[in-house]
């Protein structure tokens, strides 16, 4: 009988949430520690005609906007600072995100579990690494191989920023 108990105290749980108009993963998320989204991680994978790079975020609010930029050598310039670094793996080209509003956890259930340099073996990306993290605005540099040209964009149901890289 306890079984049913709460199989039934369950259903009434998520009749409440739907009846509130929220669906189940919006209530996993509603705990969130983050004011904007939180960018959660980076995954890669590679596809015939292109490499696609896709940021996992929380749901909490809309996606952010991304603003992409080529470069030739790999150089940043990281928050406020005055000083230029450049790309810790090498590529052919390098293209420079720029995510706003958005934040980078470094513990808790919203951390970002990636390394903050990480290399790829794929045609056209070979390495992501966050550049800085900076009044809400959060960069990440995109080491390149052979590429003819990239798209941007995010998505929603979950929150995602993807990046695709055609060879």
């Amino acid at each position: 009988m306890p079984a049913v108990r709460r199989l039934a105290a369950t259903a009434l749980v998520a009749a409440g949430f739907l009846a509130a108009g929220i669906t189940p993963a919006q209530a996993a998320t509603a705990a969130t520690s983050c004011e904007h989204v939180c960018i959660l991680d980076a995954r890669t994978g590679g596809h015939p005609d292109y490499d696609r790079l896709v940021f996992d975020l929380t749901d909490n609010v809309a996606p952010p906007a991304v603003q992409a930029q080529v470069s030739a050598d790999g150089s940043y310039t990281p928050g406020a600072s005055d000083e230029t670094r450049h790309l810790a793996i090498t590529g052919k080209s390098y293209l420079l995100l720029d995510v706003y509003p958005a934040e980078a956890r470094s513990s808790g259930p919203d951390a970002y579990t990636t390394p903050t340099v990480q290399p790829v073996s794929l045609s056209s990306l070979k390495g992501v690494q966050m550049t800085g993290i900076y009044e809400g605005h959060i960069g990440f540099g995109l080491s390149l191989g052979d590429y003819t040209r990239y798209q941007v964009s995010t998505l929603t149901a979950p929150n995602r920023i993807v990046v695709d890289l055609y060879h």
